[in-house]
Formats: structure tokens, sequence, C-alpha cells
């Protein structure tokens, strides 16, 4: 793990919640974006993802929906990303996330792009399409989510109602 996380709020070692974060990540593929824009107000969307090993997920939308719209105008954001519970109010398990967002460009495409091949091989294998993407030729885009703080609940592996809060350092 290139990052680090200072645990700010719950009894648990860092390394171990940094897992338990990539467990959680590893086992959904579609997270919840919350963004915010002077004009448009508040919007929740929901998009496929991928990560690295820096905390860093990935997302492609087109440049015109709300949310990308919002992440030009303010490029911070929040998001969720959870498991279904097996039974009502059991065993929860999710991830709330804030940091910096929006478009990648140069090094940050290459990276987004290489992340989500990785989870999702059939994306953008024509080389013309992979082409538009590293070169922001298109109505799509790459994203980055570069998380910075984070908020656990993993019942099943840290315990019942064990919200865990930490700050994610470079």
């Amino acid at each position: 793990m290139p990052y680090r996380l200072d645990v700010i709020q719950g009894n648990w070692p860092a390394d171990e919640l940094g897992k338990g974060v990539e467990g959680l990540l590893a086992d959904s593929t579609v997270l919840s974006l919350a963004t915010a824009g002077h004009e448009r107000g508040p919007h929740a969307n929901l998009a496929f993802y991928a990560f690295d090993s820096d905390l860093v997920l990935y997302f492609v939308s087109e440049r015109s929906t709300r949310h990308s719209l919002h992440l030009a105008e303010e490029a911070r954001a929040a998001a969720t990303v959870h498991l279904p519970p097996p039974a009502f109010g059991e065993q929860l398990r999710g991830v709330q996330l804030t940091g910096g967002a929006g478009e990648a460009w140069g090094r940050q495409a290459e990276a987004a792009l290489a992340a989500y091949r990785g989870r999702y091989p059939e994306f953008a294998a024509d080389p013309e399409v992979a082409a538009q993407f590293l070169e922001g030729r298109g109505a799509a885009a790459l994203y980055r989510f570069q998380v910075e703080e984070l908020t656990a609940v993993d019942e099943p592996r840290f315990g019942r109602r064990e919200y865990l809060h930490a700050r994610v350092l470079r």
C-alpha cells in the first residue's frame, strides 16, 4: 500500500483497516457518488468503478452529466460503496469516502485506463476508443477520485456498529 491510514476514530490497526477497505472495494463494483454545484444543487449518481493500490478510484462518465458538470465547478466529492446485508440490520459492510475528484488527464488518465481495464478487461479494447479516452476526445471521460478521508463499517470483520474513521496519508 503506497498510502497510510491515520485512524481518527475506532480502535483498530491502520493496516488491518486498509485491508478491510480494499476488500470492500474489491467485493463491489458500483459506487454512489455525491456532488454539488452552485446552480444545480446536490446530486447523487451510480457509477461502475475501479481502484488502485494508492486508494484512488476511477470511473467513466459523460462530460455532460450533472455530476461531471459539478466536478468541473468544484473538484470535491463524496462516495459510498456497500454490500447488501444478509438480513435487515445485520452484518453491515460499507465505506464512506470523501476527497478530490475530477477528469483524469495525462498520466492520471493512463492510470485510470489501466485500473479500469484491470477490472473490466473489455473496456476500451478498441485502440481508437482507448486513444479517445487518453486524449480527452469524446463525450465520455475517465475520472479519478482521490480518497482523503474514509469511514468504514464492516461488522463481520470489525464488530457490530464499529465505525472506523481515518485520514489517508500519501
